[in-house]
């Protein structure tokens, strides 16, 4: 993290700087440095900008002679090399330096490796200023799939300049999906949408027909709105992005404007007076404080702040929380409801203990700010959850596992603060080489996750589950979705019977089912009033295997033999009768009768064994 902010610090600072619109030279002291082309293709232009005419290209692996380094008119940097006889510059995010004292290489990777079960690697290659030919080179040489690419191209065409570097995390989207899922999450508020609201084990009460307060009013989120917020693909737009931004203070580019635009509409748009001391401060220096001591960005925390504690306040906020009056919580540390106290006062209660780290006990205003944007800083921007989308969704492993180290419940709550952090940036901010960390799993769905937007239920669960004559394993349960059972061997078709738990959902997949031999998968499908579906699964085991038939074989002895062609002839004389299944294989010469000419066929075949 630390090195891709001194990159961003100096790409910003350069944008900034530069109003030229030629390149600016910067100095010949690197001469003679080695380097590596690590893009597939490398265009030698003849001079550092892509506005410079192309001279040659180069591919991956070719070693060059660096010469000297320039930047552009956008603050990028070139390098001027040598490469089989030409001289031309390159960008120098696409050459690693082989022999060099102290510059920088163009890429970085950090590997986390977990329990064996992923490793997160983030290329901190730039896509500033590139032509869509060079683009397309990098979004490959990044890794990004090809579905998270259409939106990308969008943003590069409107944003040059800024970066985008796929977070690969190493870890399955399936596995992902499940694990953000576990009761207690991700929450929404109860006025939200039925389709948004979960109702598994835990979440719902079937018999009153209401959703349990899992932290006071909010409740527990479904699985549907948990996905499209954790797929990546669906906020990859101007404003939505900024879920992505990396989160570490610039003073290049973050100031106090910006932080007043974040809190303009809100009660902390003026100062306060801190109580204990009497010492006047405004809110927006108090958040650039913060920023400077935590390394924070200043606008996230006042995002943070606007989206924890609301435009008019929250008690933790404004010092009134009941039996802790004069505590602030202002980033809602450690505040969740228990079965005496409430969020608010489980966050107060947490802001009355002692630990200089964090300026505890917070007795004020600015000592909550400042102390709880430490306690951000080190609690998550140094464990890689350096995003807003990371510190919602904990799938970068910074020492401290997987998902467990989540700073908010709120299932949208990263996108809320993705619009205010935006709208905190001016033009000039914006037209700069701003970072942005886009994850990517492994096994994503080719296709992005829909939002769901029905205001009806997601009651996809069986009332009833049932086989006619038969015994279910286990025993039958409206959240346990695979059941079993052994059948015997006479048993060639089942019945299968279910009732839905709500009357509007709808079944399929039940009535007269045809079993062979071996395993039979038997699968039904609710579907929920809200379009919602699940599959629950019967896998019936039917006892018993296939006997192999020999044509001819009306003896059943399996196998072919005088008593075969016997048995036709009596049949063809009127002196016995064969079943159905008899005749079909009396009829050896294949010609849809049973007659002598069969028997005759059988003992032709006979003389010749």
């Amino acid at each position: 993290m630390g090195l891709m902010s001194r990159v961003l610090g100096t790409l910003s600072a350069a944008a900034i700087a530069l109003t030229m619109c030629q390149a600016f030279d910067l100095r010949a002291a690197a001469a003679n440095k080695s380097g590596v082309v690590t893009a597939d293709s490398l265009n030698v232009r003849s001079g550092a900008g892509t506005n410079n005419s192309i001279i040659t290209s180069i591919n991956e692996g070719t070693s060059v002679t660096i010469k000297g380094e320039a930047l552009d008119a956008s603050g990028q940097k070139w390098y001027k090399i040598t490469a089989g006889g030409t001289t031309g510059y390159v960008s120098a995010w696409y050459i690693d330096v082989v022999s060099s004292d102290s510059t920088q290489s163009a890429s970085s990777n950090t590997d986390n490796t977990s329990a064996g079960t992923a490793k997160t690697t983030s290329t901190t290659t730039a896509s500033t200023g590139m032509s869509d030919k060079e683009f397309e080179s990098y979004m490959k040489s990044q890794g990004f799939p090809e579905s998270y690419k259409p939106m990308l191209r969008e943003l590069h065409k409107d944003h040059p300049n800024w970066i985008f570097m796929a977070q690969k995390t190493g870890l399955d989207w399936n596995y992902v999906l499940s694990e953000e899922c576990v009761l207690g999450r991700s929450l929404v508020p109860s006025y939200a949408l039925d389709s948004w609201k979960s109702m598994k084990e835990g979440a719902y009460d079937y018999k009153t027909g209401t959703w349990y307060g899992l932290d006071g009013s909010w409740v527990q989120a479904s699985d549907e709105i948990i996905a499209y917020y954790l797929d990546p693909r669906n906020f990859l737009d101007d404003t939505n992005i900024f879920m992505f931004e990396n989160l570490s203070y610039n003073s290049k580019v973050h100031n106090i404007e910006g932080v007043k635009a974040i809190l303009a509409d809100t009660f902390m748009k003026g100062g306060f007076t801190a109580p204990d001391t009497g010492v006047y401060y405004t809110y927006a220096q108090t958040f650039m404080d913060a920023a400077k001591q935590s390394g924070v960005s200043p606008y996230h925390l006042a995002a943070r702040c606007r989206n924890e504690q609301g435009v008019s306040g929250a008690p933790q906020s404004l010092g009134t929380t009941s039996g802790y009056e004069g505590y602030y919580n202002f980033f809602d540390v450690q505040a969740f409801a228990t079965a005496k106290l409430t969020a608010a006062q489980m966050g107060c209660k947490y802001a009355m203990t002692t630990n200089p780290t964090y300026l505890l006990p917070w007795t004020n205003q600015y000592k909550s700010i400042v102390g709880g944007s430490i306690f951000l800083g080190t609690g998550y921007i140094s464990k890689e959850q350096d995003t807003l989308y990371l510190q919602k969704f904990d799938v970068a492993d910074g020492g401290n596992g997987y998902f467990y180290h989540q700073y908010m419940t709120c299932i949208f709550g990263q996108a809320t603060e993705a619009v205010s952090l935006k709208n905190a940036y001016s033009d000039k901010v914006l037209a700069s080489a701003m970072e942005f960390k886009i994850p990517v799993y492994n096994n994503m769905p080719e296709t992005q996750y829909y939002k769901p937007g029905s205001e009806n239920n997601n009651n996809n669960y069986l009332k009833s589950l049932s086989v006619k004559g038969q015994k279910l394993s286990p025993t039958f349960n409206k959240f346990t979705q695979e059941y079993t059972m052994t059948v015997a061997e006479n048993v060639s078709s089942i019945k299968v019977s279910a009732a839905v738990s709500d009357k509007d959902a709808k079944v399929s997949g039940t009535g007269n089912k045809t079993l062979k031999y071996g395993k039979n998968t038997i699968k039904l499908t609710v579907t929920a009033p809200s379009g919602a579906k699940r599959v629950y699964t019967l896998t019936v085991t039917r006892k018993g295997s296939e006997t192999k038939t020999v044509k001819g074989d009306v003896s059943g002895n399996s196998k072919l033999d005088i008593s075969d062609a016997l048995l036709i002839m009596k049949y063809s004389s009127g002196n016995t009768k064969l079943t159905k299944a008899q005749l079909t294989l009396a009829d050896y010469n294949g010609d849809k009768s049973v007659n002598v000419i069969d028997a005759l066929s059988i003992m032709k075949k006979l003389s010749k064994k």
